[in-house]
């Protein structure tokens, strides 16, 4: 049975129905931190032994959709990343995200730019801050943040709630040695 598929009374799917219900229009500017509670809600009430959760463990998929709003148009992945699964410093253009980790640690590096933005095709991105996603530490980012993420103890078990579908959005992945942006 396909993990969406799960039954409303499962730790998921109320999760589901909690975030639908704080959804509103979609553009509160508190609405990714009341994702971020919910979420860290979800985790505090799921055991690994959980149905869906342990389906999801047990398949293993480094990527996996677990939920999508036909109406509201989030998306709810659940990530199983092997230690050493990182990805370099990229954005969500004009969307949010929030990453929680539910098992293993998972650090999130946030960059800042620095250039004026001028130039076509050249950024200049330096560390801002370096976040440790411990088993129930989620953290939302915002519109236009850039970051990369490294599985540092793992398997993890990663969930990324993204606010809009990325394959329908402009966003950018970034080189910082290069001081390059090319679209993702």
């Amino acid at each position: 049975m396909a993990v969406q598929e799960q039954k409303a009374e499962s730790s998921l799917g109320r999760y589901i129905a909690e975030v639908r219900s704080v959804w509103g229009d979609g553009k509160d500017p508190q609405l990714p931190f009341k994702v971020t509670a919910l979420m860290e809600k979800l985790f505090a009430a799921t055991s690994p032994d959980d149905p869906w959760m342990a389906e999801l463990m047990r398949d293993g998929k480094p990527s996996r959709e677990l939920y999508r709003d036909p109406e509201l148009g989030f998306i709810q992945m659940g990530h199983i990343h092997k230690q050493g699964h990182g990805n370099k410093p990229h954005d969500h253009g004009p969307c949010w995200v929030v990453y929680g980790s539910f098992k293993g640690i998972t650090e999130i590096t946030k960059y800042k730019r620095t250039d004026d933005g001028s130039k076509e095709g050249h950024a200049v991105i330096e560390k801002d801050r370096l976040d440790r996603l411990t088993p129930g530490v989620v953290v939302p980012y915002l519109r236009g943040d850039i970051h990369s993420t490294n599985a540092v103890e793992g398997p993890g078990v990663v969930f990324r709630f993204l606010s809009y579908d990325l394959d329908k959005i402009e966003r950018y992945r970034y080189n910082m040695e290069k001081e390059t942006m090319t679209k993702a």
